[in-house]
């Protein structure tokens, strides 16, 4: 329970920024429907499809850009969040079932709002927008990648990799030590290198972890 609690202490601010991004798609989607709803009453139902969505584009273009702008830029924040959590998580070894919960309510908030901007019949526009959205966090997904695996080329010996705590219980520190070497030990040894980890008592009585690295060879 008070690791649960320390988790979500630990990740405090990816979830105030995802509540944050969750006020702004239901503030845009409701703002969306009430205009959606005055602007499709004049939308020839019999026309082709693509008179329809012309229509629309050619009447309203002022209004869907700043609806298409809005959705676009949440989408591409709300992907990019995602994306930090899910390093953030990565880097620090964390397999807990918390983060997989998290991970599920971020795609949920996404997928229900993308669902419902998909059944309009500016469709086309949305998910053109949020493709690019998607190519954008992904580039910027390859490119972090590519830095964080060159920066770890090289280590010193008796380099410090990483740094916990404090953990309110021996055990807690011990749990953590073991998940983050069973995530890293072989990726280090692949380049050279052994994980060697040491647990200190702080005067407050916390229990912190120091990660160190060392050559093989």
């Amino acid at each position: 329970m008070k690791e649960k609690k320390n988790y979500y202490q630990k990740y405090r601010n990816y979830y105030l920024c995802e509540l944050l991004l969750l006020i702004g798609w239901l503030t845009n989607f409701v703002l969306f429907s009430k205009f959606y709803e005055v602007a499709i009453f004049y939308v020839d139902k019999n026309a082709k499809f693509m008179i329809q969505l012309l229509f629309m584009v050619n009447y309203y273009l002022d209004d869907l850009l700043k609806y298409l702008f809005v959705a676009f830029l949440l989408m591409t924040l709300n992907l990019f969040l995602m994306l930090m959590f899910y390093i953030k998580n990565q880097r620090e070894a964390i397999k807990q079932k918390e983060m997989n919960y998290s991970m599920v309510g971020f795609l949920l908030i996404i997928g229900i709002n993308v669902i419902a901007l998909m059944k309009t019949i500016l469709w086309p526009l949305f998910l053109l927008l949020f493709i690019v959205s998607l190519t954008i966090v992904y580039i910027i997904y390859v490119i972090t990648t590519y830095l964080y695996e060159e920066k770890d080329e090289q280590y010193e010996e008796n380099e410090i990799v990483k740094l916990e705590g404090p953990f309110q219980t021996k055990e807690a520190a011990e749990s953590y030590t073991k998940e983050f070497l069973a995530h890293w030990t072989d990726h280090f040894a692949k380049k050279d290198y052994r994980l060697m980890e040491s647990i200190n008592q702080d005067e407050k009585n916390g229990w912190h972890v120091e990660i160190i690295v060392q050559s093989i060879k």
